[in-house]
């Protein structure tokens, strides 16, 4: 055809109407808009009572609950319902105040409004906001980041320090179930002992299983209550970490103080195994400072603290930088923030493995999943398959759900 003639033609087409497909024209004509928030109950299954951090302390145990907890509700014109973490009920209003009659698709805008540092319940928003969205474009939320990936592989992180010879028999346990990899609290009250536990189970386990360690130390405590008086000086941390490293540890985590800068930057320079830290930190801007300041290797930003969105912004900061992530998402007690990363890490191209709380007998992430119809499994190969329905992926069973 002639250019002349073409562009003859072309002045007819320009009056056409765009001719969209029906479903796309209904979809134009009907935004969704959201009408409530609620709360509802899942009902409890088994309390299974409280898994010490320590066998001779009391305190900073952790509430093993199957069931028992609240999930939050967005709903819509339409019918569709986003699930999320439930939050403290006396703050239910400031959410409606903040999201009835808005469009969910205007996310960025939500998520601003819902973080603040310290106000954990504005993440369980923006993850029941994610799963709307999912279920409103029919896309698991791993796709609908862009993920490449449908499994993941996890780690069975302790919660408790314990004893060196239940730590080995545990470790024997988990290679025998698939798991390939786990992580200890480094907490003892010597530094022989913590070593001593990592040789053990390195010998026990071998060398194709992932051990990793955590200094818990961002409060500059052992723990992150507060509540060990075993403080790290340089010198510990140091001469920990060089054990660590000859006996192949995946990574050392948080081995000083989060706002220690300095001194985490000269430990990391020191060392050719990966550090880790971040899940205590709030903001873009604290994140940019561990990478500018060289603190941290693989960065663990805390999903049910500052949300997917911001998250997301991390594992993009920190591939600038050259640099992995590893999203926090492992508390026992709320499933959804568990689910949510299992889909954030399958999006993110520089995040090698995710956390779970996994301490069996008493902790078993498994057991806790049982809430759901549909829980997630560890595949033969130590990976878990990404849930691939709309949104999360995951629903509640109906003879649990309390409302």
């Amino acid at each position: 055809m002639l250019r002349r003639n073409f562009l003859t033609g072309l002045s007819g087409l320009v009056t056409m109407p765009l001719m969209l497909p029906s479903a796309a024209l209904s979809a134009q004509s009907a935004r969704l808009k959201i009408t409530d928030i609620r709360l509802i109950r899942i009902k409890m299954i088994r309390d299974k009572g409280i898994l010490a951090r320590r066998v001779d302390t009391p305190r900073g145990g952790l509430l093993v609950q199957i069931g028992g907890f609240t999930v939050t509700e967005v709903h819509t014109d339409q019918g569709l319902v986003g699930i999320g973490p439930g939050i403290p009920p006396e703050n239910l209003e400031t959410v409606k105040q903040l999201l009835v009659g808005k469009d969910p698709f205007d996310i960025n805008q939500h998520a601003a409004a819902l973080y603040a540092p310290q106000r954990r319940w504005g993440a369980s928003v923006e993850i029941a906001l994610w799963d709307l969205l999912g279920k409103a474009t029919d896309l698991p939320l791993y796709k609908l980041w862009g993920g490449g990936r449908d499994r993941v592989l996890p780690y069975a992180a302790m919660w408790g320090i314990g004893t060196v010879e239940d730590r080995v028999e545990i470790a024997i346990g988990l290679k025998e179930k698939g798991w390939r990899a786990m992580k200890l609290r480094s907490g003892f009250r010597t530094m022989k002992e913590d070593i001593r536990v990592v040789e053990l189970i390195r010998e026990a386990v071998g060398d194709d299983f992932h051990i990793l360690c955590d200094g818990n130390k961002a409060p500059g405590n052992a723990d992150a209550n507060g509540e060990d008086p075993t403080y790290w000086n340089f010198k510990r941390a140091y001469d920990t970490a060089m054990e660590y490293q000859r006996l192949n540890v995946y990574w050392f985590e948080e081995p000083l103080p989060r706002y220690d800068y300095q001194r985490l930057a000269e430990l990391n320079r020191l060392l050719a195994m990966p550090m880790a830290g971040g899940e205590a930190n709030w903001g873009i801007h604290e994140f940019k400072d561990l990478l500018d300041q060289g603190c941290f290797d693989i960065l663990m930003p805390e999903i049910g603290d500052i949300g997917p969105l911001m998250s997301r912004t991390v594992g993009t900061l920190a591939a600038a930088y050259n640099r992995q992530v590893s999203p926090h998402s492992a508390p026992l007690e709320r499933r959804l923030v568990n689910i949510c990363g299992i889909h954030l890490i399958a999006s993110m191209p520089n995040g090698p493995i995710t956390e779970f709380i996994h301490e069996p007998p008493h902790a078993d992430i498994f057991e806790g999943w049982e809430v759901f119809e549909n829980p997630p499994v560890l595949e033969a190969d130590g990976q878990i398959k990404v849930p691939q329905g709309p949104g999360l992926g995951v629903t509640f069973r109906a003879d649990l759900i309390e409302r």
